[in-house]
């Protein structure tokens, strides 16, 4: 599982870790420092997140959109616009187009879903999900709020 530690809504330091050894410290990239994990009740029987490892918080699902996702907007908007003004013919800009179309949906395709933590923002790639997990509820966030307060 590769895990990325945000502060203040930036990645400030990342590191893997494996759920099935659940190293009590790690070592975080870029800084150096060492971490140590929470393993108590947030990983379930089948070695999959229950709670957040860092601060024992709840747990949200999340799609996160490639970078190349604004490319590929770009590259459509542009072959529209060389469309109607004539710069292409129909079936060149239909095959560009055909092209772009192709490329979203591959990206759609394979793009996984990841966990993120209600609290401490800590994002959870490449690891199983549990389907108990929902899209970020801002009922649920707003009362994490409050109780932190």
């Amino acid at each position: 599982m590769f895990v990325e530690l945000h502060t203040d809504g930036s990645k400030t330091n990342r590191f893997s870790v494996n759920l099935v050894e659940r190293p009590s410290k790690v070592v975080v990239e870029p800084s150096g420092d060492q971490l140590f994990l929470h393993w108590d009740a947030t990983v379930d029987d089948s070695d999959r997140l229950r709670r957040c490892i860092i601060c024992s918080g709840d747990l949200y699902r999340e799609r996160a959109f490639p970078q190349i996702t604004g490319i590929v907007i770009v590259l459509a908007f542009s072959g529209g616009i060389a469309g109607i003004a004539g710069f292409l013919t129909t079936w060149v800009m239909f095959s560009v187009m055909f092209l772009v179309l192709l490329l979203d949906v591959a990206i759609l395709i394979f793009n996984k879903p990841r966990l993120v933590c209600y609290e401490c923002n800590t994002k959870f790639k490449e690891t199983p999900i549990a389907p108990h997990f929902h899209p970020w509820d801002r009922h649920h966030a707003d009362l994490i709020t409050r109780s932190q307060n």
